[in-house]
């Protein structure tokens, strides 16, 4: 059986979402507006076959990411990026611990 590929999706809380707002003008201009469109991208990635990993997108540890990658446009792509490498490490401990797990 093969793994699903996997999505990683930036996620906010309500406050997180205000302070990036103000640096990320094109994000969604409200948090409920952004949740629910959030919602419904996470089922259909889903429902096509993804493992969708929500990282919590954190002002301050996003914005140092950002300046230790050089990246000084914060927009969609960026989120997406910081995303994807977040889920990497994810599966990564993932994979360490099954590794480290035996009954022997």
């Amino acid at each position: 059986m093969s793994e699903k590929p996997v999505m990683g999706f930036a996620w906010y809380d309500e406050a997180s979402f205000g302070r990036l707002r103000d640096v990320m003008p094109d994000m969604s201009e409200r948090y409920d507006e952004w949740r629910h469109a959030a919602l419904r991208d996470v089922r259909r990635a889903e429902e096509a076959g993804y493992r969708v990993i929500r990282i919590a997108l954190r002002p301050d540890e996003f914005l140092a990411w950002c300046r230790q990658h050089g990246l000084t446009c914060m927009d969609l792509e960026t989120r997406r990026a910081f995303a994807r490498d977040r889920a990497q490490l994810v599966l990564r401990a993932e994979r360490l611990n099954r590794k480290s797990f035996s009954f022997f």
